[in-house]
């Protein structure tokens, strides 16, 4: 077989193109009985399911599409509801595969291999730790290759249209046992979003004359102590971690009045340091960081161990806020790590 370029798919490329090839990928399932969408599907469909996510091709020599895979984040049912059957579909530690064909002329060929590595490989990067995917039970073939790359069955599901069941298949990305510290460091990402999107959830709630009061913190009122959140997180840490840059700010800056926009950059800023983890070199995480503080003096501390004081420090102050939340009378959200490894665990 010819080298073929796997890449993401481009703005210019031909859905048509790639519909036909999916079309074609599928037709020996669809004469078998088994009705999968990309067996029938047309552009507009193609469409809206590359637009979720990441989509990876494979091109030939004449610039042909002879192979495609969909990696996607996690599914929340409260937006799509046809999921609630499969919670693996729904597990935020979890990459979704879909929409994975190769041209019938190529099929055996080793091209399938490829396109599911890299679909790995990008989840990796993304800071998953799972990946997930279904497949008709009656295609024996397609389950016992799924097998042989390491996926295993961990449940099934019936889609509403489809003459067959699905079962599930799940593959562990992130070892535990073989790669400690970064599955760990991935789960205080995790968490350092999750903690911050349910304590914004109360903080919506908020006149403008609570969150801006001062009660007794640290860095005086929630606004203020939000500020310092985005200004430690984004604006200091952050390029130290991602461009090896040392930024002197201020730790008391209202690095963002506005409330609303204060709200985004928290939430977008946390979501930063899961692909991160996930595609930092192990050498780097078992090594050091170096930077200078905001005095100027020169620091070399371990990668990965200042990175859960970034995760710490989120946490310290999260839980000022929560307090201050209480002393005006609001409720405040519990946002104690293990409650989010029971939803997970829920899920998995």
């Amino acid at each position: 077989m010819p080298e073929l370029a796997i890449r993401p798919l481009q703005p210019a490329d031909d859905l048509g193109a790639l519909t036909a090839m999916l079309n074609r990928a599928y037709a020996g399932l669809a004469a078998a009985g088994m009705n999968f969408t990309a067996a029938t599907q047309d552009e507009a469909t193609t469409r809206r399911r590359v637009a979720r996510g990441a989509c990876l091709v494979a091109i030939d020599a004449a610039g042909a599409p002879v192979g495609s895979v969909c990696i996607a984040p996690p599914y929340d049912a409260a937006a799509d509801p046809w999921v609630a059957e499969a919670r693996w579909l729904q597990a935020p530690d979890t990459a979704h595969l879909h929409q994975f064909g190769v041209e019938p002329a190529l099929q055996r060929s080793g091209l399938g291999t490829r396109l599911l590595a890299a679909a790995e490989q990008w989840a990796r990067e993304q800071g998953f730790a799972r990946i997930v995917l279904d497949t008709a039970a009656p295609a024996a073939h397609l389950r016992a290759w799924y097998g042989r790359s390491g996926y295993a069955e961990v449940g099934s599901a019936q889609w509403a249209g489809k003459t067959y069941r699905s079962v599930m298949l799940r593959k562990v990305l992130v070892d535990p046992v073989a790669d400690p510290m970064r599955a760990h460091l991935l789960v205080m990402a995790r968490y350092d979003g999750w903690a911050t999107r349910r304590l914004m959830e109360h903080v919506d709630a908020l006149d403008d004359a609570d969150c801006r009061r001062d009660t007794g913190l640290y860095f005086r009122s929630i606004h203020g102590t939000l500020n310092h959140l985005l200004v430690a997180g984004q604006l200091l840490w952050w390029p130290r971690y991602a461009r090896g840059e040392s930024p002197m700010v201020k730790l008391d800056a209202e690095a963002e009045p506005d409330r609303r926009r204060l709200r985004a950059r928290l939430v977008e800023g946390t979501a930063n340091w899961l692909p991160l983890v996930g595609a930092v070199p192990a050498e780097r995480l078992q090594g050091a960081i170096e930077y200078r503080r905001i005095t100027g003096e020169a620091m070399r501390l371990p990668w990965a161990a200042t990175l859960m004081h970034v995760f710490n420090h989120g946490t310290h102050h999260r839980g000022q806020v929560t307090a201050a939340l209480t002393a005006l009378g609001r409720p405040a959200p519990e946002l104690d790590l293990v409650y989010m490894l029971q939803r997970e665990q829920a899920l998995s």
